[in-house]
């Protein structure tokens, strides 16, 4: 999943055989036509508000890696994978590969994340971040709850985005 992030971060822009499989990832778990819906809205938007919406994107990542208090090297590695590849500028990456380690501050987290489809694909990927070791901890769970609120995604949503999810996975090579 990790790769529709790198994907979606520039942009929606599709360059390599690695954003594509990204792509195909996200369509599968939002659909095709949300996917381009996401294009469409982050290709319109002015560059301020591309940047907002990758950084909150990268943020609520970098929580769900946090969420159960264990950053793993494996999801460091990752974040700062996500990070390097986000196209922000010089500072704000500084910035955030330094929250990986000192998280960042979500208030307002749904004033910064605002696009729908980016939400759910955002909690798609949390949730994907909580199963990646094989277990989910009550905190992970707790933290994907909360999110899922304060993002205005109702629990059955959430739900079929956490079974979209478990599904990729299992029919993963």
């Amino acid at each position: 999943m990790s790769t529709w992030v790198g994907a979606l971060a520039r942009s929606g822009i599709v360059s390599g055989a690695v954003e594509n499989a990204g792509v195909a990832i996200a369509t599968f778990v939002v659909g095709e036509s949300r996917v381009e819906e996401l294009r469409a809205w982050l290709s319109s938007q002015a560059p301020d508000v591309v940047v907002r919406e990758k950084r909150a994107a990268i943020e609520v990542c970098i929580w769900m890696a946090n969420a159960d208090r264990k950053l793993d090297p494996e999801e460091a590695y990752f974040l700062r994978t996500i990070i390097s590849e986000s196209g922000l500028d010089d500072d704000t990456v500084d910035e955030l590969v330094q929250a990986v380690h000192d998280m960042p501050s979500l208030d307002g987290i749904e004033d910064r994340l605002t696009n729908v489809v980016l939400r759910e694909l955002m909690l798609a990927l949390a949730w994907d971040l909580a199963t990646s070791d094989g277990s989910v901890d009550r905190l992970e769970e707790a933290f994907h709850i909360g999110l899922a609120k304060r993002l205005g995604i109702d629990s059955a949503r959430a739900t079929e985005l956490r079974d979209a999810v478990t599904q990729r996975v299992s029919l993963a090579p």
